[in-house]
């Protein structure tokens, strides 16, 4: 697990890096809006997606205490660090394009959290690793729909910068050995 280690921490100083530059970008407006609002599809994207980074952070932050396993703890860990700068980033985001999103994730996952806090040791472990393979796929299928239906170059960009890190996200995910 040394490899994943330190494989996960320089991919989590790139991640790290590109959020704070999407961020001061958005921040700053290095790139030019075209509107104060967005889009219908520029708006429902905003908001699932800061619904699913919700989602990830709430059922990473639960793996942090019930994890049994030293390698699932430590990608929880890495998933409530890098998906909370990624929270930073959409909401600076949001805010610009004056899209209110939520804090909490979607009913649905609201549900899978609370049966997976019910469990404990290495069961625990196994259903947090498919969760976290499974709700990786999800929002990558969200965020590449969003590539192809969004037409705001800030949103496009949010979505180039974070995408590739889904994906890295969703392998690490599944490369984790569930016991």
């Amino acid at each position: 697990m040394q490899g994943f280690a330190s494989r996960g921490r320089a991919r989590e100083h790139a991640f790290t890096g590109a959020v704070r530059a999407c961020a001061l970008a958005l921040i700053v407006g290095a790139v030019p809006a075209g509107a104060a609002g967005t889009t219908d599809a520029g708006t429902a994207f905003l908001q699932k997606a800061a619904q699913a980074n919700a989602a990830e952070i709430k059922t990473s932050q639960a793996a942090q205490t019930r994890a049994s396993s030293p390698a699932v703890k430590a990608f929880a860990d890495r998933m409530v660090e890098e998906h909370t700068a990624n929270e930073h980033a959409l909401d600076a985001l949001a805010k610009k394009r004056n899209v209110a999103v939520s804090a909490d994730p979607d009913p649905d996952r609201l549900i899978r959290i609370g049966s997976l806090q019910k469990l404990k040791g290495s069961a625990f472990d196994h259903a947090y690793m498919k969760t976290m393979a499974d709700d990786h796929a999800a929002t990558i299928g969200l965020f590449e729909e969003a590539a192809r239906q969004v037409e705001d170059a800030e949103i496009r960009q949010f979505i180039d910068a974070t995408l590739p890190v889904l994906r890295e996200h969703a392998e690490a995910a599944r490369a984790l050995p569930q016991r």
